[in-house]
C-alpha cells in the first residue's frame, strides 16, 4: 500500500472513529431500533390479529348458523301443527261442534310446552280459545277494535298467507309470539286460527344449549321486519358492532336477524395495548442496551484517544494525525507541517506548594489557553505531566513563530484559581517538517532537544 493509500486509510479511521464516538450517533441508532423494533412488532401483532380475527369469525358464523336452526326447528315444529288444523276446521266449517274443537286443541296444547293458547276467530272475533281458564277475557273480542293488532291481521288476510306476529302485550295478559293462519271457504275469508306462543318459554329451549361464553347474541325483527325490526331478544347494540356476524331466519309473513359477536372481558379488550405496551417496552429497552453500548464504546475510544485530565488528545492520537498530515505534505510538498514541543516552566513548584489538586487545575487552564490560541484545524495534544505538543499543517516558519510569540504570551500570563495565583513559564522546541525529512519519532526528539535548549536560554 503506497504513502497515498495509507494516509486515506488512517483518514476514514478517523472519521469513522469520529463518527461511533459522537452522541448524536448513538440517539440516532437508538432511536432507529427503537422504531424498527416497535414497527416489526406491530406487524406481528397484526399479522396475529388478523389470523385470530378471521378464525374467530368462523366460529362466530357456525355458531349463528346453529342457532339459526336450533330457531327454525322449534318454530316449524309448532307452525306446522296449524296447517292441518287450519285444513280441518275450513273442511268441517259448520258441521264441527265446540266439544270437538275443544278436544283437538286440548290434544294439541298437551303436545306443545311452549304454546300458551290456541283462539280461532270466525271471522274477525275471536270465538274459541283453548284453554279457557285465564283467557276468560279473549272471549268475543272483535279484532277490528285492537289498533296494535288489526294492521297485522289485516295485511295476514290481504295476501292469505300465515304470518308470525309480535312478541307483543297480550289482551289476557303477559306476551308471546302469535302464529296466525288465515282460513279461506270457496275463496273468500272465512276466519283466523292463532296460536300464541310463549315467548320466554321457546327462546329458554332454543339457546339452553346454545351458550358459548365466548359469545353473546341478540335476536331482533318483531313482526318479521328483520335487520329493520325492533329487538326481540338480547342487546340491539351487538348489530351495529363491526365484528358481529348477522343471519336472517326465514319466518311465515317475514324474517328475523339474528345477531353474534364475541364476547369482551377487560383483559381481552386491553389485551392488544397491553401487547403493544410490551413491544414498546421491548423496543426502548433494546434502543436503551444500544445507546449504552454506542455510548460506553465512545467513551472507551475517548478514553484511548483523549487525556482524561485535559480533554487533550493524547500521544496516540497525536501520533495518528501527524502521520496523516505528513502524508498529506507529501502530496503537497510547498507546504510544511510544524511541530512545537511545550513544558511549562515552574509547574513542579505548583504541585509541591498547594498540592496535585491545584496542579490539575493549572493544567487544564493551561489547555484551554492553548486550545483557544491556535487555528481550529490545529492539534493541541498533552504529550504527559506538564509537557504539550502543537501539529500544524500548511504553516510558514513566519506563522509558527508568530504562533510561538503568541504562546508564550498567553501561556506566561497569570494564572488565577480559587483566589490563588500562579506564575508560569513556557519553553518551547520548533521542528518544520518537509518533504524527505525525518521521521516523526526523529522530529518530536528534535523537538525535545530544542525546547531544552530554549529552557537554558531562558533561566
Amino acid at each position: 500500500m503506497g504513502t497515498h493509500d495509507k494516509s486515506q486509510a488512517i483518514s476514514l479511521k478517523r472519521r469513522i472513529n469520529s463518527v461511533v464516538s459522537a452522541r448524536w450517533f448513538a440517539i440516532a441508532g437508538a432511536l432507529l431500533v427503537f422504531v424498527l423494533t416497535v414497527s416489526l412488532g406491530e406487524a406481528v401483532l397484526q399479522a396475529q390479529r388478523h389470523e385470530a380475527d378471521n378464525q374467530r369469525r368462523i366460529e362466530m358464523t357456525s355458531y349463528a348458523a346453529m342457532l339459526r336452526a336450533h330457531v327454525e326447528r322449534e318454530l316449524n315444529s309448532l307452525l306446522y301443527l296449524n296447517s292441518g288444523l287450519g285444513s280441518y276446521l275450513v273442511v268441517r266449517n259448520n258441521r264441527i261442534q265446540s266439544k270437538e274443537i275443544g278436544d283437538m286443541l286440548a290434544v294439541l296444547y298437551k303436545g306443545n310446552p311452549h304454546v300458551r293458547n290456541f283462539g280461532i276467530a270466525v271471522g274477525y272475533r275471536l270465538t274459541y280459545v283453548y284453554p279457557l281458564t285465564g283467557n276468560e277475557k279473549a272471549i268475543g273480542i272483535d279484532y277490528r277494535s285492537l289498533p296494535g293488532q288489526w294492521p297485522v291481521i289485516q295485511r295476514i288476510v290481504a295476501s292469505g298467507k300465515p304470518a308470525l306476529a309480535g312478541p307483543l302485550d297480550l289482551v289476557q295478559g303477559g306476551s308471546g309470539l302469535i302464529y296466525r293462519v288465515p282460513l279461506f271457504l270457496g275463496g273468500n275469508y272465512w276466519g283466523l286460527l292463532s296460536t300464541v306462543i310463549d315467548s320466554d318459554s321457546l327462546f329458554k329451549s332454543v339457546f339452553k344449549e346454545s351458550k358459548d361464553g365466548r359469545f353473546e347474541h341478540a335476536l331482533r325483527g318483531r313482526d318479521g321486519l328483520g335487520s329493520k325490526g325492533d329487538v326481540i331478544l338480547g342487546n340491539i347494540a351487538l348489530f351495529a358492532r363491526s365484528d358481529a356476524v348477522v343471519q336472517e331466519i326465514d319466518i311465515p309473513g317475514g324474517r328475523w336477524a339474528i345477531a353474534v359477536a364475541p364476547r369482551y372481558d377487560n383483559f381481552n379488550h386491553n389485551l392488544p395495548y397491553l401487547a403493544r405496551i410490551t413491544v414498546a417496552l421491548a423496543g426502548g429497552l433494546i434502543a436503551w442496551m444500544l445507546y449504552a453500548l454506542i455510548r460506553s464504546r465512545a467513551e472507551l475510544a475517548r478514553l484511548v484517544m483523549f487525556d482524561s485530565l485535559t480533554g487533550l488528545p493524547n500521544r496516540r492520537l497525536l501520533t495518528d494525525r501527524a502521520r496523516v498530515a505528513f502524508a498529506r505534505q507529501h502530496r503537497h510538498p510547498d507546504q510544511a507541517c510544524a511541530i512545537l514541543f511545550l513544558d511549562m516552566n515552574g509547574f513542579k513548584d505548583v504541585n509541591d506548594r498547594y498540592g496535585h489538586n491545584a496542579g490539575d487545575a493549572v493544567l487544564r487552564e493551561v489547555a484551554r489557553r492553548c486550545r483557544a490560541t491556535v487555528r481550529a484545524e490545529d492539534t493541541v495534544a498533552r504529550w504527559g505531566g506538564d509537557e504539550f505538543v502543537v501539529l500544524m499543517e500548511a504553516v510558514s516558519e513566519e506563522r509558527v513563530q508568530a504562533l510561538v510569540a503568541r504562546l508564550r504570551e498567553v501561556l506566561e500570563t497569570q494564572i488565577t484559581l480559587d483566589g490563588k495565583r500562579f506564575q508560569l513559564g513556557v519553553s518551547v522546541g520548533v521542528v518544520l517538517h518537509r518533504e524527505g525529512d525525518a521521521s516523526l519519532e526523529e522530529i518530536i526528539g528534535m523537538a525535545d532537544q530544542r525546547m531544552y535548549s530554549d529552557k537554558l536560554q531562558r533561566r
